[in-house]
């Protein structure tokens, strides 16, 4: 996240946090960066707030992260500051995407492992396999399928996400990615699969879905091995035909 250290004053009244309105510097340090991505304040008053810009989705010309293999996370890092906040601008810019179903941090040029699940995709599985309870992970209580339902239809994080187990019946699946718009593909992925991760409160669980959620968990993983899935695809087209 960058911070601008002044604060903007707004040329109307705030009615809400992050609202976009037209800004006009209080000529401290630096002006207003170009209104292209996304802007969020802290609202101070009626007319102050300190605004920051969020990392952004990064198209795959611009983002060689891709293409990198990413890295664990330090356990004792899960719950840092720094960490929290690229799981809140992950699940921000994920809300705004109306196809978005999952994202992966190497999507915003961060080569490490962590990738989000929408709710709105959890949701839409109705086939999932029951989480496998890890009673002691790291020292710290672990949950159940219990316990995930209940978070549900809350966006789930996947840190330092290991694939465990892959079914070996594959079917092509209809595929896109936020990191490369106006194409569609389909690519062979197995109908089952297995993950095991920590949660942004550093416990532990492993996870078996079937269908789409499966679907989405090899898309992830895929990411986080800088491979994404035109190189799996057997057919690419554009967006126009997959409208069709």
């Amino acid at each position: 996240m960058y911070y601008y250290n002044y604060i903007w004053r707004w040329t109307q009244p705030l009615r809400a946090s992050g609202e976009a309105l037209h800004l006009v510097s209080t000529g401290r340090s630096h002006p207003p960066p170009a209104a292209t991505g996304h802007l969020f304040c802290f609202k101070l008053s009626r007319t102050s707030c300190i605004v920051f810009m969020m990392r952004q989705i990064l198209p795959e010309s611009e983002n060689p992260v891709l293409r990198s293999q990413a890295k664990d996370i330090p356990l004792s890092e899960i719950m840092s500051r720094d960490i929290r906040t690229l799981i809140a601008e992950m699940k921000e810019l994920l809300s705004h995407e109306e196809y978005g179903v999952a994202l992966a941090a190497p999507q915003l040029g961060e080569p490490i492992k962590i990738f989000i699940v929408s709710g709105r995709a959890l949701a839409r599985d109705k086939r999932n396999a029951k989480d496998e309870p890890l009673r002691h992970a790291q020292g710290k209580q672990s949950y159940t399928e219990t316990d995930l339902s209940r978070a549900e239809p809350r966006d789930q994080i996947y840190i330092n996400p290991e694939l465990v187990k892959l079914s070996r019946g594959k079917k092509d699946k209809h595929e896109g990615c936020l990191s490369i718009r106006g194409k569609w593909g389909k690519v062979p992925r197995a109908e089952k699969a297995t993950v095991r991760a920590y949660d942004e409160e550093g416990r532990q669980f492993t996870r078996g879905a079937s269908g789409f959620l499966a679907h989405i968990f090899q898309h992830e993983m895929d990411h986080l091995e800088g491979v994404l899935y035109t190189d799996k695809a057997t057919e690419v087209y554009d967006d126009e035909k997959a409208a069709e």
